[in-house]
């Protein structure tokens, strides 16, 4: 009598080991994927938040021009929300004049009045005008922001005088407040340019 082995084959499935790794493979490739698709929204939001300010800027021109007359600029931050906001005065315009930027934006890169960004007032009130010809200008008068309402003369910055025609690009850098403390990269500013004749642009810059 022949005596025939059998081998006790291993029950067909997974082992509870063998199912925690393979849940903590998938759970890397997941957290791989994430972190790529989560910069690139946060990236994407601040590209669109800078075509909303160019937009807003050019609506600015638009406004001087069919009304024949000057349109100023604003941008602080309000003391209630921490947002920053852009206000075009004075009325009566047809379009918005209040743009509210999102909490993630950051003007932290942007240059100082003397090296091509926005003339500043004491108050921290940056402001631009745009005259009745499309000319970008220094304001000639006090301005009072919607919110919080804070009267503010636009006088006495650096080398311009109120009322003199710009005369170089002027800069508004925005940028993602993750970006600035480095949790998000790479690290990207967007600068909002306004040439001598009122026209905006947006030029990407890698720091």
């Amino acid at each position: 009598m022949t005596c025939v082995k059998r081998r006790v084959g291993r029950a067909a499935g997974f082992t509870l080991i063998e199912a925690l790794v393979v849940l903590a493979i998938v759970g890397l490739l997941v957290l791989i994927a994430i972190v790529p698709i989560s910069s690139y929204w946060q990236r994407s939001r601040l590209e669109t938040t800078a075509g909303d300010i160019r937009n807003f800027l050019q609506s600015a021109y638009s406004e001087a021009i069919s009304q024949h007359t000057q349109v100023v600029v604003t941008l602080q931050k309000n003391a209630t929300t921490g947002r920053w906001e852009l206000y075009l005065t004075p009325p009566p315009l047809k379009a918005s004049r209040l743009l509210v930027l999102p909490e993630f934006v950051s003007f932290a890169y942007n240059p100082a009045a003397t090296a091509g960004g926005w003339p500043v007032s004491s108050k921290g009130v940056r402001g631009i005008m745009c005259d009745q010809s499309g000319r970008t200008m220094v304001p000639l008068f006090p301005v009072a922001p919607l919110s919080p309402v804070v009267a503010d003369t636009f006088t006495g910055w650096g080398t311009e005088t109120a009322g003199q025609p710009v005369l170089q690009v002027k800069t508004l850098a925005v940028t993602h407040v993750n970006m600035v403390d480095g949790s998000l990269q790479p690290n990207i500013r967007d600068d909002i340019l306004l040439f001598p004749i009122w026209t905006v642009t947006v030029h990407k810059v890698l720091l």
